[in-house]
């Protein structure tokens, strides 16, 4: 990718650490004990070669840590470490020399492994197989990820492939509570909601001629509560009925609520539309001709169309409601005195510091 593409993609990712610190609050009070964190009655497929163990509660245990095949690569110029189980879309890189404990390396990969296809699940498509495979960094201040060290998604500015910085499972004191953490599917959420990120690179454009709100690509109405969903941080029963007091969405709404409500949307739906959507970017049929991508990417526009096929109404009334800019949609309606727009900064793309 071009030096362009790659500023492009930071200005659309700016917004990242302001949302953990939601998630943080948000989650604190609907995340199960340990002792209950799993699937909650989502059925979780398992990926060969890796084992998880279902206690009586629904908790998926720590699953099997075993060493993961390595092999040296460069990215950008420097050297790594690259760990992947041949076809997986997924690979765990360390720069070296590595400072991470190889045991610790193979755990995250063990509790990742199983947990992306509980997110698949619901999401019924991976990341753009020519973003693949996902590198997923886990040292802050690597070569990649010390450009913005904080957890982000981006793709590599020299070449098409997709790629994730996070801490793993979180900061923990002792190396050992990070390993066991690291083990278990239902720690997974900050590695799945970066991954999340990649499932919407070249499928979900925010621009619509000459007007583009960045924040559109990364789709955090979606990104943050569904990977929790997915592992059991979140009770599924509750999907339509969750709107908690701080919105997920990075316009200041609650769009899967909004859509819920106004227009019937459930969580089987998102994977439905999903498929669609990526039906409609490997037809040709986007409208956003975005530099390295093999085909152009489809709008919100063309996304809100697929979902209005779907659930037989409109839902630009939703996404009016969640706050999305109407520039998205035509300027076909106005935003409620309620909402607060986008800052300058974020519609124009101009990089706003993070604090």
């Amino acid at each position: 990718m071009m030096t362009e593409k790659r500023a492009i993609e930071m200005r659309k990712i700016i917004l990242v650490f302001t949302l953990f610190l939601v998630l943080a609050c948000n989650l604190a009070n609907v995340t199960p004990t340990p002792a209950q964190t799993g699937s909650q009655g989502i059925q979780t497929p398992e990926p060969s070669g890796l084992t998880a163990e279902a206690t009586s509660a629904g908790t998926v245990a720590p699953v099997e840590i075993v060493p993961i095949p390595v092999s040296s690569i460069q990215i950008e110029g420097s050297p790594y470490k690259a760990y992947q189980i041949p076809g997986d879309p997924f690979r765990f890189v360390c720069q070296e020399p590595c400072p991470l404990d190889p045991q610790y390396i193979y755990a995250e990969y063990a509790g990742f492994r199983v947990a992306l296809p509980m997110l698949i699940k619901l999401t019924g498509v991976d990341t753009l197989a020519e973003l693949q495979p996902v590198d997923m960094h886990l040292v802050l201040e690597d070569s990649i990820c010390k450009e913005l060290p904080i957890g982000h998604a981006y793709v590599y500015s020299s070449t098409h492939q997709a790629y994730t910085c996070t801490d793993g499972p979180g900061i923990y004191a002792k190396i050992e509570e990070k390993i066991l953490k690291a083990a278990q599917p239902g720690e997974q959420y900050f590695p799945l909601h970066e991954y999340m990120h990649t499932i919407f690179f070249g499928r979900i454009s925010g621009k619509a001629g000459n007007f583009e709100a960045p924040n559109a690509y990364y789709f955090h109405d979606f990104v943050v509560d569904i990977p929790a969903y997915a592992i059991g941080g979140l009770d599924p029963a509750g999907f339509c009925s969750r709107r908690f007091e701080l919105p997920p969405g990075d316009f200041g709404g609650w769009l899967i609520n909004e859509l819920c409500r106004q227009n019937g949307f459930t969580l089987p739906d998102l994977a439905r539309s999903l498929i669609q959507l990526d039906k409609l970017y490997q037809s040709g049929g986007g409208h956003d001709n975005q530099e390295g991508y093999k085909h152009p990417v489809p709008t919100v526009a063309q996304y809100r169309d697929i979902l209005n096929g779907l659930l037989g109404s409109d839902t630009t009334p939703a996404f009016a409601a969640a706050c999305w800019p109407p520039g998205l949609f035509g300027n076909s309606y106005s935003l409620s005195p309620a909402c607060t727009p986008p800052t300058p900064a974020a519609i124009s793309g101009s990089p706003t510091p993070v604090k």
